[in-house]
């Protein structure tokens, strides 16, 4: 489960939570940085396809994120930058994330902000 008090939070909260689960993130340093853009119609499709974009970029271009920023979250498209480490100067904890399931509920509004729960699917 990914929690944030705001959607775009909630969205960088997620880019992080992907990573994590494969890499040790904390001397990740920011140094190259992406634009990420994805489109969609609902907030659960841009969630989505913000976080397959964030995978296919980082397979794509052997980097690992470590810092997200949502500029634009808007009905149509995410816009906002993933920044990190090339793939070979990280700490692997884990396998690495392939693709991502959302849970059938969606995005949830609580009075505190946003929470989603998905399940990461993994390489062997």
């Amino acid at each position: 489960m990914v929690w944030g008090p705001t959607l775009p939070e909630l969205f960088e909260n997620a880019g992080w939570a992907i990573f994590l689960e494969g890499h040790d993130l904390n001397d990740v340093a920011p140094t190259y940085s992406r634009p990420i853009v994805a489109p969609g119609d609902t907030i659960d499709e841009l969630l989505l396809n913000w976080l397959d974009e964030l995978i296919f970029v980082s397979q794509s271009e052997r980097l690992v994120w470590s810092y997200f920023v949502v500029d634009r979250l808007e009905e149509g498209g995410v816009q906002g930058s993933a920044s990190g480490l090339p793939i070979d100067q990280v700490v692997r904890t884990g396998p690495r994330a392939v693709s991502l399931d959302l849970a059938p509920s969606g995005l949830v509004e609580v009075p505190d902000g946003w929470w989603i729960e998905f399940r990461i699917v993994v390489e062997s």
